[in-house]
C-alpha cells in the first residue's frame, strides 16, 4: 500500500495476508470457481480450480497476482493447509 507524505512516497507495512479463497462461488465434485484474494495487495479475482491437496499446496502458492505480480511463495508467507471438501482417497 502506498502512502504519500510531503511529496515522499513510501510503503506502509501491511499485516500479513495469504492467498486465500474468500468465497467458493460454485463447486461440482472437485471442480470449483472461487473468489481469491492476493496476499500482497489485497486484489481479488475469480479463478477456477480443483479441490485436491496438490492444488491447495502447490498451485495456489504459485499463482501470480495481475496487479502486483507476486505470489505467496515470493512473499514467504506460510499458512495452514486449506481443507478440501472430500478426502483425497475419495472418488467423486
Amino acid at each position: 500500500m502506498l502512502a504519500e507524505l510531503h511529496g515522499a512516497v513510501f510503503f506502509e507495512k501491511k499485516e500479513e495476508q495469504r492467498m486465500n479463497i474468500k468465497e467458493i462461488i460454485y463447486q461440482h465434485r472437485r471442480d470449483f470457481s472461487a473468489l481469491m484474494e492476493c496476499e500482497g495487495c489485497g486484489n481479488q479475482k475469480k479463478l477456477k480450480g480443483y479441490d485436491d491437496r496438490n492444488y491447495h499446496d502447490n498451485v495456489i502458492p504459485n499463482i501470480k497476482c495481475l496487479d502486483c505480480g507476486k505470489t505467496r511463495n515470493d512473499l514467504g508467507v506460510k499458512s495452514e493447509p486449506t481443507p478440501t471438501k472430500y478426502p483425497n482417497w475419495m472418488q467423486v
